[in-house]
């Protein structure tokens, strides 16, 4: 009961924590690699795809540990994992000072992978646990976090690489992110209101809603065939491929002639995006539903890939294709648990989002490589962003068939 009567819920210091969280793995040690690994490669001679190599193991490393890393943070010490996966990201960053070989960035990719395993499962499953209603807000929240600290620290890091070098701004930015991983985990983190000996946050309005009988009655339980997951799984996935694309943007700035600070500027244009889809979606999903919200998406996704492909004269052009396709993140990070929580229902959701981000985590970490060699092998990026046009516009009639299908199935 003391809830009701508390102007302020612990629910929103919990979002807090997830914000800082996600921001730390997702935000500055995923989305501003780009900007370190174009000085890297300018200085070292790398090949693009060869180097992306790392953003393949990395990958491989998040979809192998997922399901270990999520069963010990929902049933250990959520603060000992978080900080322990913390430490092993901030290892990886660190050792890139005294790197010379390739093989020795493929190392850090194992470590960060398995620093960034869980949290696109359990940061979606904390706030839920948090918060009984606004969950897509919240969610949409949580996740564009990692988009407005990319945004915020890539152009500092451009900057840190021309002042220093890239090798202090790689600890740099692995020190960064550990401290706004491990604070937040150790003064704030809760799984769940009632190790706190609360309730969640709305539970009274969802109360009411349940002593309805219509309520009553969409809640009876109902089960979805196993083809649902994989229908689900291939519609998020080729939806969310050209995630992969952001690292690479500051190449395709570089590609056809523009400098590295502009290819920093066309990535902090890109996290903007990447905030502003994560928190749209979030609000358009509890408004007008997940499906049609992902419509939408996918069609302002498939028109910022145009643009990048006839940015090359106007950087004006490559600014604002990047912040459209910013909206791409929101595939991989808001959509999941949401498609999975309108499909599978609040019980069942969490098994069948931490199957699909193994998945999920596998085949990125094919494209992470695949996008960045097709620029080795041709010269240009215009067979990637063409194949990021189809890939956007697959998905809406994909997640056609799991809307009918579902509804079918509920309403029966």
């Amino acid at each position: 009961m003391q809830e009701k009567q508390s102007k302020f819920h612990y629910a929103w210091l919990i979002l807090f924590a997830a914000v800082c969280i996600q921001g730390g793995i997702i935000g500055i040690m995923v989305n501003c690699t780009g900007v370190i690994f174009s000085a890297i490669i300018e200085d070292l001679g790398f090949r693009s795809g060869d180097l992306s190599i790392y953003y393949t193991i990395r990958a491989f490393l998040q979809a192998a540990a997922c399901g270990v890393t999520t069963k010990l943070f929902l049933n250990k010490n959520p603060k000992v994992i978080m900080t322990g996966l913390a430490t092993l990201g901030l290892a990886g960053y660190v050792g890139m000072y005294f790197y010379t070989q390739l093989w020795q960035w493929y190392f850090s990719g194992i470590l960060v992978g398995i620093c960034m395993s869980c949290v696109l499962v359990v940061i979606p499953v904390v706030l839920n646990n948090w918060f009984a209603t606004k969950n897509g807000l919240v969610i949409g929240i949580a996740m564009a976090a990692s988009g407005l600290a990319g945004a915020v620290f890539s152009p500092v890091l451009s900057s840190l690489i021309t002042s220093m070098g890239w090798r202090k701004t790689a600890v740099i930015n692995g020190a960064t992110a550990f401290i706004m991983i491990v604070l937040p985990t150790l003064f704030i983190l809760v799984r769940t209101p009632e190790e706190k000996g609360m309730k969640p946050y709305g539970w009274q309005e969802v109360a009411e809603k349940a002593a309805s009988v219509e309520t009553k009655k969409e809640n009876k339980t109902y089960k979805m065939p196993s083809s649902m997951f994989f229908i689900c799984a291939f519609s998020l996935i080729v939806a969310g491929i050209m995630t992969q694309f952001g690292n690479q943007l500051p190449m395709l700035a570089q590609s056809v002639g523009y400098t590295i600070q502009i290819g920093a500027m066309v990535t902090s244009c890109n996290m903007v995006g990447n905030v502003a889809g994560k928190l749209l979606i979030g609000v358009m999903a509890d408004r007008i539903g997940i499906f049609p919200s992902v419509n939408l998406t996918s069609v302002v996704i498939a028109s910022s890939t145009v643009m990048l492909l006839f940015s090359g004269a106007n950087p004006v052009m490559m600014y604002a294709g990047a912040l459209l396709l910013g909206l791409v993140y929101s595939m991989g990070t808001t959509v999941p648990p949401l498609v999975f929580m309108e499909v599978y229902g609040p019980d069942e959701y969490k098994v069948h989002l931490s199957r699909f981000q193994a998945y999920n985590s596998a085949v990125m970490a094919l494209a992470s490589s695949a996008l960045p060699y097709i620029y080795d092998f041709t010269g240009s990026f215009n067979g990637a962003l063409i194949l990021g046009f189809v890939f956007a516009v697959l998905p809406i009639f994909t997640f056609a068939v799991v809307k009918k299908k579902a509804n079918a199935i509920k309403n029966a």
